[in-house]
């Protein structure tokens, strides 16, 4: 099949400590073009796709005036057998009316905006509305179209699972954007309660209010010692810090359509610890892969509960459901299924 990927131009491929969505869409990528697929991708200008993949840049973050008529012209003069789109749902409209199989991807939780009622009040033909977590489209139920979803997926080998008993001492994790919607302070808080220590690694925003927060609020939390914040963090640091954490903590406060990291850990053998609501109700398996609460005291008290998790079926979960090879194969059953 003749397929194209259309995302916002806010971040280059492929994505190295940020851009969740685009990795995912680059591991998606890669798996259809190793199945002979011909896969078009269009995003950020100074993107670097692999061998076999056409490009078609549409812009940088900082000029995207004319990202919509770029898409547009080449809708208009190119022909797909299936236009994936993980961007703005005004990008489909030359489309939006024709045969044209069209898939809609969304990578975030609260849709029902003005303007998303307006799109579907264009009733377009073809299209599958699919977002990345069974939550949201439970939740979406009572809106019009085409419904349907596909978890997210990582590459088999991109993490390695190390098969080692991890000691109880061993430091909690949290992998974040530093910031208060993550959670950070309630990991600090969970950390303290089950007597433990916390890293805390992640990217501090480049806006002066993110910055401002980290320096009021973190900053004087972290020790050194018994709390550190290390920043940023690669996969190759990533596999190393999970592989040996107790547990990845994720007491995010807004919601989460559907949050990489808790797959990223489950891959290195790591439960994950989150409140029972947004993406974590249907990921989490208490005593399985994990551990799921209402509060922060209920989250601590499940740290004494983790030498019940067998490392290794955290992994297992991860090969079984949440591999890329599972998330394309489930995107091409949608791909060939009509949905006028």
């Amino acid at each position: 099949m003749k397929i194209l990927q259309i995302v916002n131009p806010v971040i280059p491929f492929p994505a190295v400590t940020v851009g969740g969505k685009e990795r995912i869409v680059q591991y998606l990528m890669h798996e259809l073009a190793n199945r002979g697929h011909e896969v078009t991708l269009m995003g950020h200008d100074d993107s670097v796709v692999q061998p076999g993949v056409k490009f078609v840049p549409i812009g940088t973050y900082l000029d995207q005036k004319k990202t919509n008529q770029k898409i547009w012209k080449h809708l208009l003069l190119n022909k797909y057998d299936v236009i994936h789109n993980h961007g703005r749902l005004i990008y489909l409209l030359p489309r939006i009316w024709d045969t044209t199989r069209k898939i809609h991807t969304f990578h975030m939780a609260e849709l029902e905006t003005r303007s998303f009622r307006r799109f579907l009040a264009l009733k377009a033909k073809n299209l599958t509305l699919c977002p990345c977590s069974k939550w949201i489209k439970d939740k979406s139920a009572h809106l019009p179209g085409h419904w349907d979803f596909v978890q997210n997926g990582l590459p088999l080998d991109l993490y390695r699972f190390y098969n080692r008993e991890v000691s109880l001492d061993a430091p909690l994790v949290i992998i974040a954007r530093i910031g208060l919607s993550k959670g950070i302070l309630e990991a600090v808080q969970i950390a303290k309660q089950s007597n433990k220590k916390l890293i805390i690694a992640g990217k501090i925003g480049d806006y002066p209010h993110e910055i401002e927060w980290f320096n009021d609020n973190l900053k004087d939390l972290c020790d050194g010692e018994i709390i550190r914040f290390i920043g940023p963090v690669d996969d190759q640091q990533k596999q190393i810090l999970l592989n040996s954490a107790l547990a990845l903590l994720i007491p995010t406060i807004d919601s989460e359509a559907f949050n990489t990291t808790m797959i990223e850990a489950n891959a290195c053998g790591c439960p994950v610890i989150s409140y029972d609501r947004f993406c974590f109700t249907e990921f989490i398996e208490p005593g399985i892969n994990g551990f799921k609460g209402n509060t922060v005291t209920e989250l601590a008290a499940s740290i004494n509960q983790l030498h019940l998790i067998d490392r290794a079926k955290c992994r297992e979960i991860f090969e079984q459901r949440y591999t890329a090879d599972t998330m394309a194969t489930n995107y091409l059953k949608l791909y060939v299924n009509q949905a006028i």
